[in-house]
C-alpha cells in the first residue's frame, strides 16, 4: 500500500520525472507512475533482470524515439473516413522505431517484412504534415505532362506578345487566379480571337487570353487536378493500408511500454550508477546516494542487524538526518518499481507490503490543524493499516508538543509499531527515546556523525551510538550573536553535557576501531597474497618435476631404440658368414658400451641418494645442492629424513635427505636489489602500460593497500589506450573493490581514455 503522503513525502515524482526523460514514447513515458510499485519479488527480480540486459546493450546504437500513436487507434475505430496524413506519417515513424526497437534488443528474427516495407513506403511517400512528395514515383507522368503544357503555353505567350508589340502592355505574360494572361491597352478590346477575362484596377489595362492560349489554361489546370487526385489517392492507399495494420500496432504499442519502462530505467540506472540490491530480510544500504542530490549527493552507509526491528536515528540539526531517512523510503520505493537504486551492489533491500512516512510539516490552515495534531493524525493512519511487512519512516517523532509529553509519546509509538511493522525508522532529539532503545530488544541507536574540530557535520551514519543534538554549535555556525550561544552554554544542564562527552568518546574509539580493522584487513590481504604465491610456486615446482620427468623417459627412450637397433645390428652379422674377431670385437664393444651406460646412471643414483661423506645432520640455514640436477638452496628446517629448502628461484621443497647434500663454499657476489615499489607508500600516479592484465590488477591493489595506509583519497592510473583490455579489466576491478568511491577516465588535455581517475573513501 503506497498512499499520497509517502509518495510526496518521498518525493518519488520528482525521481521517477528524471527516469521518464530517457523514455522513447509519449505512452511509456505517461506509463512510469507510482503505481507500479509491487510488492511480489518474483515480478521486481524479472523487471530487475531486464533492466541489466538492456543496461549492456546500451553501449550500441540507440533506439528511435516513438510519436505518439493513440489517437490514431481512437481515430479508426470511431470513423470510415480517410485517416490524415499526418496520422499516417505518425504510423509510417512509429513503424519504424518499431524495428529500430528490435534490432537494439538484437532480435532482428522477429522483425517481419511486411512492417519495414510499409514503413519504408510510408516515409519515402508523404512528409511529416502529410504532404506527398513530388518525386513520388506516381506522380512523375503527370508532373512531366504538366511541365510540358506549362513550357508550350509560355512559348505560345511569348511568341503572341513579340507579334502584337502594338496593343501589349507588358513585354512578359502575367498569371492571374492560376493562369496566364496576356495585359492589352484597354483600346484593344476587340482583338479577334482574344477572351477578355478581366481588367485593372484603374481600367487602363486589360486581361486576354487568345484562344490557344485558353486552350493551353484549361490543360495545365487540368493537369493539376489530376497530380492532386493523385495525391489524394496515394494517400488513401496508404490510410488503408494503415488501417488493416492497427489491430497489430496496438499490439505493438503495448511491447513499446513495456520496452520503455525498462529501457528508461536502465538508462537512468547507468547515468545514476545504480545497482540491483539483494534480497533479504534486513535492510543494509551501502554507499547510497540520493538521486536528486546530484553530484552534491554524500554516500549514505547504513547496515541493520536482522533482529533489529527499529531504528532510532539522532544527531545535529541539519546533519543529514531526514535525507537519510528519506533515502530509506525512497529506495524500497524505487527498489519495488525496479529493483535499482543508486547504492552500492552490496545493499540489501527487503521486500514490504507497504511503506509509511511522516516527513515535513503538514499543518493545514484550512483544516484549522497545528503541526502536532497534524503527525498524529497521520500517524494515527499508519497504526490502522501498517501490517507485518510495512516499513515506516518517522521524521521527529513528538516534536511539537511538550518535551517530557512528545518524550513519552514517542517511546509508546515506538514501541507498538516495532511490535506491528517489519521496520520502523525515526528520528529523534529525545534522550529518553535514545535511552529506551538502549534497554529494547530489536531496537538499535544511530547517529550523524558531527565532527567537533570544524563544527560540520560529516553525514556519515554512525551505528549503535546515538547523537548529541549540537544545538549550540549549529546556533554558532548559523551566527546568532555571541552572547546568546555563551548564555546557552552556561544553561546547559551537567548530565547532557557529560552525555555529549560519552557520545564523543565512543565515537573516537569507534574511529581507532574502524582503522584497526581497516589495518588488520590490509595485513591479512597481504598475508593471503602470500599464500597464493607460495601455492603458486609449488604448483610450478611440479609441473617443472612432471617435465624433468617426462624428459627423461624421452631420453631412455632414445637410447633403448638406438640400443636395441644396434644389437639386431649386430646378431645379424653373427648369424651370417662366420665368426671373425673383428665380430667379436664389435660384440665386446657393444656390451662394453651398455655396461659403462649402467654404471654412469648408477653413480647419479648412487650420488642423489646416498651423498658420500655428507651423513652428518644439516641445519637450517646451511646451503645445499638438491636432486641430481644440484639445484643450489637453503635449508629451511629438517624434520627426521624430510628437509624443507627453500630453492634460489624462490621455490620451496620437501625432499628426502638422501636428496640433498652440502654445498661447497662459493664466493660472494655483491647482489644490488632494486624494487619498484616502496613498502607502504603509495604514489599519486602509477602505469601499468606493458603489463599483462593480472601485472597490473596486482600492481593497483598495491597502491589501494598503500593508499589507505597513507590516507592517500586520489590517485590515477595510466595503462594507455591499446586494445582497451588493460582500461575495461581495471574498471572491472574497481567496481568490485569496496574500497573504491568512484572511477572515471581522465580529462582529454590530462590523457583521456588512456589514463582513470580513482577516488578512495
Amino acid at each position: 500500500m503506497i498512499d499520497s503522503r509517502t509518495v510526496r513525502d518521498t518525493e518519488l515524482d520528482k525521481v521517477l520525472d528524471m527516469i521518464r526523460r530517457s523514455a522513447l514514447s509519449p505512452e511509456g513515458r505517461d506509463a512510469i507512475t507510482p503505481s507500479l510499485i509491487t510488492s511480489e519479488s518474483a515480478v521486481i527480480e524479472k523487471r530487475a533482470a531486464r533492466i541489466e540486459a538492456y543496461m549492456n546493450l546500451l553501449s550500441g546504437t540507440a533506439p528511435d524515439p516513438f510519436p505518439p500513436i493513440s489517437d490514431l487507434f481512437s481515430y479508426v475505430s470511431s470513423t470510415h473516413a480517410d485517416i490524415p496524413g499526418e496520422a499516417v506519417w505518425r504510423a509510417g515513424s512509429f513503424l519504424r522505431s518499431y524495428v529500430a526497437m528490435l534490432v537494439f534488443l538484437e532480435k532482428e528474427e522477429d522483425i517481419h517484412s511486411e512492417d519495414r516495407e510499409l514503413s519504408e513506403e510510408i516515409l519515402s511517400s508523404i512528409d511529416q504534415d502529410g504532404n506527398v512528395f513530388e518525386d513520388h514515383p506516381r506522380l512523375m507522368p503527370l508532373l512531366r505532362k504538366r511541365d510540358e503544357i506549362r513550357a508550350e503555353r509560355e512559348r505560345f505567350s511569348q511568341r503572341f506578345i513579340s507579334e502584337h508589340r502594338a496593343v501589349v502592355q507588358q513585354s512578359e505574360a502575367l498569371y492571374r487566379n492560376g493562369r496566364v494572361v496576356i495585359a492589352i491597352r484597354s483600346d484593344q478590346k476587340r482583338i479577334p480571337g482574344c477572351c477578355i477575362s478581366g481588367a485593372s484596377a484603374s481600367g487602363n489595362t486589360l486581361f486576354a487570353e487568345p484562344q490557344e492560349l485558353l486552350a493551353y489554361n484549361n490543360e495545365a489546370v487540368i493537369a493539376e487536378e489530376r497530380i492532386r487526385a493523385e495525391k489524394a489517392r496515394i494517400l488513401h492507399d496508404l490510410s488503408d493500408k494503415v488501417r488493416a495494420l492497427v489491430p497489430v500496432m496496438e499490439k505493438m504499442l503495448d511491447a513499446v511500454i513495456d520496452f520503455d519502462f525498462h529501457y528508461s530505467f536502465a538508462s537512468w540506472a547507468r547515468r545514476v550508477k545504480a545497482h540491483h540490491p539483494m534480497s533479504g530480510s534486513s535492510l543494509s544500504l551501502v554507499a547510497a546516494r540520493h538521486p536528486l542530490l546530484g553530484d552534491a549527493a554524500v554516500p549514505v552507509t547504513i547496515k541493520l542487524p536482522e533482529d533489529v526491528r527499529a531504528l532510532v536515528l539522532s544527531g545535529a540539526n541539519a546533519g543529514g538526518k531526514t535525507v537519510t531517512m528519506k533515502t530509506i523510503a525512497l529506495f524500497a520505493l524505487l527498489n519495488q518499481i525496479a529493483g535499482y537504486i543508486p547504492a552500492d551492489s552490496h545493499s540489501v533491500m527487503p521486500v514490504f507490503s507497504s511503506v509509511f512516512t511522516d516527513i515535513g510539516d503538514g499543518q493545514s490552515i484550512l483544516d484549522a490543524a497545528s503541526t502536532f495534531s497534524s503527525h498524529m493524525k497521520n500517524i494515527a493512519f499508519i497504526c490502522r493499516h501498517a501490517d507485518s511487512r510495512s516499513l515506516i519512516i518517522l521524521d521527529e517523532l513528538g516534536s511539537g508538543t511538550d518535551p517530557e509529553e512528545g518524550a513519552a509519546l514517542s517511546r509508546a509509538i515506538l514501541s507498538y509499531l516495532s511490535k506491528h511493522a517489519a521496520l520502523i525508522c525515526i528520528t529523534s532529539h529525545y534522550s529518553q527515546v535514545k535511552s529506551y532503545a538502549y534497554s529494547q530488544e530489536g531496537m538499535m541507536n544511530a547517529s550523524m556523525e558531527f565532527d567537533e574540530r570544524s563544527g560540520m557535520p560529516t553525514y556519515r551514519v554512525l551505528e549503535g551510538i546515538p547523537g548529541d543534538s549540537h544545538a549550540i554549535a549549529t546556533a554558532v555556525r548559523m551566527r546568532i550573536p555571541k552572547e546568546i550561544t555563551d548564555a546557552a552554554s552556561a544553561e546547559l544542564r551537567g548530565g547532557e553535557a557529560e552525555s555529549g562527552r560519552i557520545i564523543r568518546a565512543l565515537i573516537s574509539k569507534e574511529r581507532a576501531l574502524d582503522r584497526k580493522i581497516t589495518e588488520i584487513g590490509i595485513l591479512k590481504k597481504g598475508e593471503e597474497k602470500k599464500a597464493e604465491e607460495i601455492a603458486r610456486k609449488e604448483k610450478e615446482l611440479e609441473r617443472k618435476e612432471n617435465e624433468l620427468r617426462k624428459e627423461g623417459i624421452r631420453e631412455i627412450g632414445e637410447y633403448l631404440s638406438s640400443a636395441r637397433k644396434e644389437l639386431e645390428r649386430l646378431v645379424m652379422d653373427v648369424r651370417t658368414g662366420r665368426l671373425t674377431p673383428e665380430k667379436t670385437k664389435r660384440v665386446k664393444s657393444y656390451m662394453k658400451s651398455v655396461e659403462e651406460k649402467k654404471e654412469s646412471e648408477e653413480a647419479l643414483v648412487k650420488e642423489d641418494e646416498e651423498p658420500a661423506d655428507d651423513s652428518s645432520p644439516l641445519t637450517p640455514g646451511e646451503a645445499v645442492l638438491c636432486g641430481s640436477a644440484k639445484t643450489r638452496g637453503k635449508v629451511l628446517s629438517v624434520s627426521g629424513s624430510k628437509v624443507a629448502v627453500l630453492l634460489d628461484n624462490g621455490l620451496r621443497m620437501e625432499l628426502r635427505r638422501s636428496m640433498v647434500r652440502r654445498a661447497p663454499a662459493e664466493e660472494r657476489k655483491a647482489v644490488a636489489e632494486y624494487s619498484g615499489i616502496t613498502a607502504g607508500r603509495a604514489d599519486y600516479t602509477i602505469d601499468v602500460r606493458g603489463m599483462t592484465l593480472s601485472e597490473a590488477l596486482e600492481r593497483l591493489d598495491d597502491q589501494i593497500e598503500a593508499a589507505l595506509l597513507s590516507s592517500l583519497q586520489s590517485f590515477s592510473v595510466i595503462h594507455g589506450y591499446g586494445d582497451g583490455i588493460l582500461s575495461r579489466g581495471i574498471h572491472e576491478h574497481l567496481k568490485k573493490r569496496k574500497e573504491v568511491k568512484d572511477y572515471r577516465f581522465a580529462r582529454p588535455e590530462d590523457g583521456g581514455m588512456g589514463k582513470t581517475y580513482v577516488e578512495l573513501f
